[in-house]
C-alpha cells in the first residue's frame, strides 16, 4: 500500500511539470503614476512545486532586472511566494512596459503591466504678488504644466467665486495668463488662477495679489542757478518726478561715450539730483532724467550750455561696408553751445535734385547702413558766437543691386525688346550674361554670340523680334564684386493676342444707350488686356450687310454705346486688345433698348471756386431716352432753420441750356437744390443736391458797388491825379494852373514914388504907361502946374 502510494505521487509530481508553471494564464495591466511616485508591483508563483526562482522581471528593452544595488533605481525583491518590482522614485525615461515571466519547457508565461509617467500639474513662473500698469493692457502672468495642456481658469475676489470669462470684453484668459484691457484703480485686488488636468482630475489653484501701479511722470527738471553758465560755476539739476512704486532716477549725458564705449561722468548723482562742482566748457550738453519703477520709464531732458565758439570734431569722410552699423554725429563744442544739424544733402551738391534727398539726421544717431546712405552729410554748429560748417561724405561699399531681378517680357514679329544689366554697385562689378532658349527661340544658346555682337560683355542689348531672329527664353545677367553678386532675369516669352471673351453682358439699358460688363480674358500667354472693341448693330441690319459700326474702349472707361435707337433689338460681340493685335470675336448676343420715355435725372456740376465769383449753377444733360430735352426746372430754397418756409423757395425755367446765372444766391447760406428735365414723355427724377455757397461771394465786388459808384470813384481818382499832376508842375518849374492863379493875385513891390503919390499926379500923360519918373522935354526945365481935368502937373507948382 505504501509502495502504490509513493508512486502515486511521484505520477502527480511529474504531471504537474509538465502542465503548470508559476502561473498559467498571459495577463495585462496599465498603471499611471506622477513623476516621482513610487511604483511597486508583485508577481507571485502560487503553483505547488515552483518558487520565485522561476520567476524574472524584463525591463522594457527587454532586459532582467536583478535586486536592488548601489545605484539602483529599478530593482526587484524576493518575498516569500513573490518576487516585486519597485521603482522609488518614477521618471519619464522609466516608462514603458515591464514583463513578468515565468517558463517551462520552453512555454513561457507573462504578466504584463504598462508603466506610465507623466508630470503632476504645477505653477511655473507665477508670483503670488503682481502689479498692473494703469491705463494700460496688462497680464497677470499664471503658467502652468502637467500631463497635458491644462486648463485655465481665473476667478476675482478672496473667495474665488467669481469666474472671469472672455466674453466681458474687459478680460482675455491665455495660457500665459490674465490680459486685463485698460487697468483702472478697481482692478486692484486678489485673482485666484486654478489650472486643471482633465485627463487625471488634477487641479491646482494659486491666489495672486494684484497692485495697480502708475508709471513715471517727469514733472520738473530744475537746473540751478541756471541751465546758461559760466565755466567754473556749481551747478545742480534736480529731476522731480511722481509715480508708483516710488521711481527710481538715473542720469545720463546723450552722446557722452568715450573710445572705449564707456560714460565719460563728471558729476556726482543723489537719488534725483546730479552736481557738478566746478563745470567746465566738456560738461557742456544735453542730460537726460530717466525716471523708471515696474510699471515703466520716463525720461526728459535738459541742456546745459557753457559758452564758447563752435568747433566741430571728428566729422569726416568715411568708408563704410554695408551692413555697418555706423554711428553718425557731429561733436561740436562752443559757447553757448551750439545748435548742431546733420543734414543729407544727396549724392552731390551739384546735383539740382540735391534738396529732394535734403533730410534731417540726428545727431549721435546710429545707422544700419545700406547703399541708400551714401552722400554727403553737412554738420553745422551755430550759437551767438559764429556758425561753423563741415561736410562729411559717406561712401558705403556694398555688392551689387538690381532694381528688379526679374522681368517678364512679351515678345513677337516686328517687337523690339530691350534688357540691360545696369546695377548699382561699389566698387564696381564684373558682369557677364547667359542665355538659354525655350520652345519658340529661333537660336541656340550656342550661336546666340554670333548673331549679337559681344553679347556676354555688352550691358545692354536690343532684340528686334522677326522670325529668323528671335531669342525667346531666360537672358541671366550676373553681376559681382568683392562684396558680393546678384543676378537679374528676364525671361522673353512669346506674346499671343488674347483669348476669346467668355463673360460680357448688358448691365444697364437705356431708349438710346446701353452699358456692359466686360470681364478681361485671362487664359492666354501675351501682353495684358489694354481694351476692348464691340461690333453691333441692329438686328435687322444683319439680314442685309456685312458691314457694322463698331467702338473702342481702353480699359478703366465705361463700357457703354449710345446714340441707339429705342425700342430696337441690337447684336453685338467683343473682342480683347492687347499690344499684339485684336483677339478673336466672341459669340454673339443680342440686348434691347428700352421704349422712349422721360429723360435720365440731370447731373450737377457745381466748382465752388466758381461759384463764388460768378454765381452760375452748372449741370450735365442726361441721357434723353429718345426725346429731346427741351427744358430745365430748377427750384432752390435756403435750409436754415429759422427760414424753412416754402414762400423763400424760388424756381427758374431753362430752355435747353445746361446753365444759370443766380444772382440771388446769398453767401455762406445752405440751400436745397432740385434739378428737373423735361421732355415730349415727361419729367425726369429730379436730381436733388444741398450746396453751401462759399463765403467769399460777400466780397465779390458786383454785390458791394454798382456801376454808377464805380464810374463816379474812377472821376475822383482822376481829378485825384490831375491836382497833384500840377502840384508837381507848380513846384518843379511854377508852372500849372496853381502856379498862374498865384501869380495873378501876388502884389508887386510899389515904386516909392508912386506910394507917395496916391492920385497918380506924378504919372506922364504922355503914352508911356509905365510908372517910371515923368520925362521932361529935350528942351529944357519946364515949369508944371496941375490940370485938374486931366491929372497933369505943369508950371512952378510942380513938387518936381
Amino acid at each position: 500500500m505504501k509502495k502504490n502510494f509513493v508512486f502515486y505521487a511521484v505520477f502527480v509530481i511529474l504531471f504537474s511539470r509538465d502542465c503548470s508553471a508559476c502561473f498559467q494564464e498571459d495577463q495585462e495591466n496599465t498603471k499611471i503614476v506622477t513623476t516621482g511616485s513610487t511604483f511597486y508591483e508583485e508577481c507571485c508563483c502560487y503553483e505547488p512545486g515552483y518558487t520565485i526562482k522561476h520567476l524574472q522581471w524584463l525591463d522594457p528593452s527587454n532586459n532582467v532586472i536583478v535586486g536592488p544595488g548601489t545605484d539602483s533605481k529599478v530593482y526587484t525583491e524576493e518575498q516569500t511566494d513573490c518576487l516585486s518590482l519597485h521603482i522609488p522614485s518614477a521618471s519619464k525615461p522609466q516608462a514603458g512596459t515591464y514583463r513578468c515571466v515565468t517558463k517551462f519547457e520552453e512555454k513561457q508565461y507573462k504578466q504584463v503591466h504598462n508603466f506610465d509617467v507623466y508630470d503632476p500639474v504645477y505653477f511655473f513662473g507665477t508670483k503670488n504678488n503682481q502689479n498692473l500698469v494703469l491705463h494700460n493692457d496688462s497680464r497677470i502672468t499664471c503658467q502652468a504644466k502637467g500631463a497635458s495642456r491644462p486648463l485655465m481658469r481665473w476667478y476675482k475676489g478672496k473667495d474665488g467665486q467669481n469666474e472671469i470669462f472672455n466674453e466681458t470684453g474687459k478680460y482675455e484668459v491665455t495660457q500665459e495668463g490674465l490680459l486685463i484691457k485698460n487697468v483702472n484703480n478697481d482692478d486692484e485686488g486678489t485673482y485666484r488662477c486654478s489650472a486643471s488636468i482633465l485627463s487625471t482630475g488634477e487641479e491646482v489653484e494659486i491666489d495672486i495679489e494684484a497692485k495697480v501701479m502708475t508709471p513715471p511722470k517727469i514733472t520738473q527738471l530744475l537746473a540751478s542757478p541756471e541751465s546758461v553758465l559760466a565755466a567754473g560755476e556749481p551747478l545742480m539739476i534736480e529731476c522731480l518726478a511722481e509715480g508708483w512704486p516710488e521711481p527710481k532716477r538715473d542720469w545720463k549725458k546723450i552722446g557722452d561715450v568715450n573710445p572705449a564705449g564707456n560714460k565719460t561722468v563728471s558729476w556726482t548723482q543723489t537719488n534725483d539730483t546730479i552736481r557738478f562742482k566746478n563745470i567746465n566748457p566738456e560738461d557742456a550738453g544735453t542730460y537726460e532724467c530717466i525716471a523708471f519703477n515696474d510699471a515703466g520709464t520716463a525720461n526728459k531732458q535738459i541742456n546745459i550750455v557753457v559758452l564758447t565758439r563752435p568747433e566741430i570734431i571728428g566729422f569726416t569722410n568715411k568708408s563704410i561696408v554695408e551692413g555697418t552699423l555706423f554711428p553718425i554725429f557731429c561733436n561740436a563744442t562752443g559757447l553757448p553751445k551750439p545748435k548742431v544739424t546733420i543734414t543729407y544733402e544727396g549724392r552731390s551738391l551739384d546735383d539740382e535734385r540735391a534738396t529732394d534727398y535734403e533730410e534731417e539726421i540726428s545727431n549721435f544717431s546710429i545707422l544700419n547702413v545700406n547703399r541708400y546712405n551714401e552722400g554727403i552729410y553737412i554738420c553745422n554748429a551755430t550759437n551767438d558766437v559764429d556758425t561753423t560748417t563741415q561736410l562729411m561724405y559717406l561712401s558705403v561699399l556694398h555688392q551689387p543691386y538690381f532694381d528688379n531681378t526679374y522681368e517678364l517680357l512679351w515678345a513677337w514679329n516686328g517687337e523690339t525688346v530691350n534688357i540691360s544689366c545696369a546695377h548699382d554697385s561699389n566698387p564696381p562689378a564684373n558682369f557677364t550674361w547667359s542665355y538659354t532658349s525655350d520652345n519658340f527661340s529661333t537660336i541656340e544658346s550656342t550661336a546666340l554670340g554670333n548673331i549679337v555682337e559681344d553679347y556676354e560683355i555688352e550691358l545692354e542689348h536690343s532684340f528686334p523680334f522677326s522670325s529668323q531672329f528671335a531669342p525667346f527664353g531666360k537672358h541671366e545677367c550676373w553681376a559681382k564684386n568683392e562684396y558680393g553678386e546678384a543676378n537679374k532675369v528676364y525671361y522673353i516669352r512669346k506674346g499671343f493676342i488674347p483669348s476669346v471673351i467668355e463673360n460680357a453682358s448688358s448691365t444697364d439699358e437705356t431708349a438710346t444707350s446701353a452699358s456692359f460688363y466686360i470681364e478681361p480674358p485671362i487664359n492666354y500667354e501675351g501682353p495684358k488686356v489694354i481694351g476692348f472693341i464691340a461690333e453691333y448693330d441692329e438686328a435687322d441690319n444683319y439680314k442685309i450687310t456685312d458691314i457694322h459700326p463698331n467702338r473702342t474702349w481702353a480699359i478703366g472707361v465705361p463700357f457703354k454705346l449710345d446714340k441707339l435707337r429705342p425700342n430696337t433689338t441690337y447684336h453685338i460681340k467683343f473682342a480683347a486688345i492687347n499690344r499684339v493685335g485684336t483677339g478673336e470675336w466672341s459669340p454673339k448676343m443680342a440686348f434691347d433698348t428700352m421704349d422712349k420715355s422721360a429723360p435720365e435725372p440731370p447731373i450737377w456740376q457745381v466748382d465752388a471756386l466758381e461759384l463764388s465769383s460768378s454765381k452760375v449753377l452748372k449741370w450735365k444733360a442726361p441721357e434723353n431716352n429718345g426725346e429731346p430735352i427741351d427744358s430745365y426746372f430748377l427750384r432752390y430754397c435756403p435750409m436754415e432753420e429759422e427760414q424753412n418756409e416754402e414762400s423763400l423757395c424760388k424756381a427758374h425755367q431753362v430752355k435747353a441750356a445746361t446753365e444759370l446765372e443766380v444772382p440771388d444766391l446769398q453767401y455762406n447760406t445752405t440751400y436745397y437744390l432740385e434739378l428737373i428735365a423735361h421732355n415730349a414723355k415727361g419729367n425726369s427724377t429730379p436730381a436733388n443736391m444741398s450746396l453751401t455757397t462759399p463765403g467769399e461771394l460777400l466780397n465779390a465786388p458786383s454785390s458791394l458797388l454798382s456801376a454808377g459808384a464805380v464810374i463816379g470813384i474812377s472821376i475822383v481818382v482822376v481829378i485825384l491825379c490831375l491836382v497833384l499832376l500840377d502840384v508837381l508842375l507848380y513846384l518843379w518849374k511854377k508852372q500849372g494852373i496853381i502856379a498862374s492863379c498865384c501869380c495873378k493875385s501876388k502884389k508887386r513891390k510899389p515904386n516909392p514914388l508912386n506910394a507917395r503919390d496916391k492920385k497918380g499926379l506924378l504919372k506922364d500923360n504922355g503914352k508911356s504907361g509905365t510908372d517910371d519918373t515923368l520925362k521932361r522935354p529935350d528942351n529944357g526945365h519946364k515949369e508944371y502946374e496941375y490940370n485938374k481935368t486931366t491929372g497933369i502937373i505943369t508950371g512952378k507948382h510942380s513938387s518936381v
